[in-house]
């Protein structure tokens, strides 16, 4: 069984590992057949994170179900599922209040990750970790749920009203996907901000914001104000990780804004003005996903929103064979590729 190993600080491995023989009761063996590298997995892989988090290196997988340990959870072998990170208890006062994303289960789940081994075994005792997808829903999309989840999370604390300006600081998957899901909700202008010249000019030419701006650019806030109005931008989503950048995101806000912060910072803020908050009446506000999303009929709005934005989604996407999996890592490192998707046949 093949495995992508992560062995030290910025060095991964392809390894032959024996396969899974024996299934214990109320799990069930997945086939891997595609997994996307997220932010975290960078961290990790840089030396951000601890090397004891590789339980959850590669979390955004697709697959099949292979094989089933007893007990009737509902995953069939045969089922095509996605991976969307959620796994909640529904006992414990965090899921019994809307915080399941913090729920204490989570941290009891068993998730080798998807580049772990080409197949898993996961825990279905609270099997929200594993969502079934359309059979014609392309494993490379459908790998995004979990992302997707994460930024449904973002959308929904910017508590858009219609025809919201909104900014987005930070041109990577996350800002991208949150962008996506507001524009679908009904926003008015949609801004992007990076200062990666290659990202602009690449995410600008995907047509999914009005305009992208470069704020290493001494003029930028004015450009803003030029495509939002001069109060500024009715909701900012912070999605960089550089706690400074908040500081632009006090300035890009209108008085009364809303600011969400969905970008996992390392390090400390420094010399962070705060002032803003109190002048502008700003309202900052954390997001953490994933979530586990639903419809009112019980169905996993994630894999909902998957598929109403599956030709967006698409153009985000580089596919790398298994092979080249170390190279995956590199472009996603370097910004080369907005979301590296790994395959594996």
């Amino acid at each position: 069984m093949r495995k992508i190993a992560l062995v030290d600080y910025g060095k991964l491995e392809l390894q032959e590992v024996e396969p899974i023989a024996k299934l214990e009761p109320g799990t069930v063996k997945v086939a891997v057949k595609a997994c996307s590298i997220c932010g975290s997995d960078i961290a990790l892989y840089r030396g951000f994170r601890s090397l004891k988090d590789e339980r959850y290196f590669g979390h955004e997988f697709s697959g099949v179900i292979v094989d089933a340990g007893a007990g009737d959870n509902g995953l069939k072998v045969g089922m095509h599922v996605a991976s969307e990170l959620s796994r909640t208890c529904g006992r414990c006062w965090n899921c019994q209040n809307g915080m399941e994303n913090y729920c204490r289960s989570m941290n009891e789940a068993l998730l080798p990750g998807g580049f772990s081994a080409e197949t898993l075994v996961l825990n279905t005792q609270d099997y929200s970790f594993l969502s079934p997808i359309p059979e014609n829903l392309p494993f490379e999309v459908a790998a995004l749920a979990e992302p997707v989840s994460c930024a449904l999370q973002i959308a929904k604390h910017a508590n858009l009203q219609p025809c919201d300006s909104v900014t987005v600081f930070g041109l990577g998957a996350m800002g991208i996907l949150s962008a996506l899901i507001l524009k679908s909700w009904g926003a008015g202008t949609v801004i992007g901000v990076d200062v990666n010249k290659p990202r602009l000019q690449k995410v600008g030419s995907l047509g999914i914001f009005d305009a992208v701006l470069d704020s290493t650019d001494e003029n930028w806030l004015d450009q803003l104000y030029a495509l939002v109005g001069p109060k500024g931008s009715d909701r900012i989503i912070e999605a960089t990780g550089v706690s400074a950048v908040l500081g632009n995101a006090f300035k890009a806000a209108r008085p009364g804004g809303r600011i969400v912060v969905g970008s996992v910072y390392h390090g400390k803020a420094g010399d962070l003005e705060l002032l803003p908050i109190m002048r502008k009446e700003l309202t900052v506000i954390g997001a953490k996903g994933p979530f586990p999303h639903r419809t009112s009929s019980g169905k996993s709005a994630t894999i909902q929103t998957v598929l109403q934005l599956k030709d967006e989604l698409t153009k985000l996407i580089s596919i790398y064979d298994y092979q080249d999996a170390l190279r995956a890592f590199a472009d996603t490192k370097s910004g080369e590729a907005i979301k590296a998707v790994v395959r594996f046949n």
